[in-house]
């Protein structure tokens, strides 16, 4: 998969699936009743079950790249992918299995190699496609623009941008109809962190046309 922060096409597309190998009566207190027991401690009679043990394969490719897969829970899936691309010890893309179901959806990327996260995609309904991009453009640390797939159709219909980097978003495209033209565009001109004017730009889809 790819994605350089500014083409919102890369929504919809698959992330990869990774499988490890084979890596007596007193008071009324009843004859049961135990004073010296403590009743919101442990029951003594139940075994407490071991966790799985965490399994971590690690291969070093020829051209430096080092991936990290690891499974979390021994189900023999790799829950946590993690590739160090520049040799410094510290993943640069990470992908995660965040539901638990056996496949990845969520990518963490340092498109800049500066050991900060940049760019995150998810697919928020398991189907096994992109359905939101959240980008750190100026690499702040704080989030200014997002590509997101309202709908899971597979194709974006959202976009938010903070052009301004001041931590709210200043601009709002829909295409609701999702003919590849923004619909609707709502605009924050003063930057106070409230919509304030809004621009139909789509004859089909304006409500205030009439024929």
């Amino acid at each position: 998969m790819s994605y350089d922060g500014d083409d919102p096409s890369a929504l919809g597309d698959a992330l990869p699936e990774h499988e490890l190998p084979g890596v007596d009566d007193q008071q009324g207190l009843g004859p049961a009743a135990d004073l010296g027991s403590d009743p919101l401690g442990p029951d003594p009679l139940e075994v407490a079950e071991e966790p799985p043990p965490v399994t971590s394969v690690v291969t070093h490719y020829a051209d430096g790249i080092t991936e990290v897969a690891t499974d979390l829970d021994g189900d023999g899936y790799a829950e946590l992918l993690e590739f160090d691309v520049n040799g410094d010890r510290v993943a640069d893309v990470r992908y995660q299995d965040t539901d638990w179901d056996g496949r990845l959806d969520s990518v963490e990327r340092d498109s800049n190699l500066d050991g900060h996260v940049d760019q995150v995609l998810e697919d928020n309904d398991g189907d096994g496609r992109v359905d939101s991009v959240v980008t750190d453009a100026n690499r702040d640390g704080v989030v200014d623009r997002v590509v997101a797939d309202a709908d899971f159709d597979g194709r974006p219909d959202t976009w938010m941008t903070d052009s301004d980097f001041n931590g709210r978003p200043d601009e709002i495209r829909v295409d609701p109809d999702e003919d590849g033209q923004a619909d609707r565009l709502m605009v924050d001109t003063d930057h106070d962190g409230t919509v304030d004017q809004v621009n139909y730009q789509d004859r089909q889809t304006n409500p205030y046309v009439t024929n």
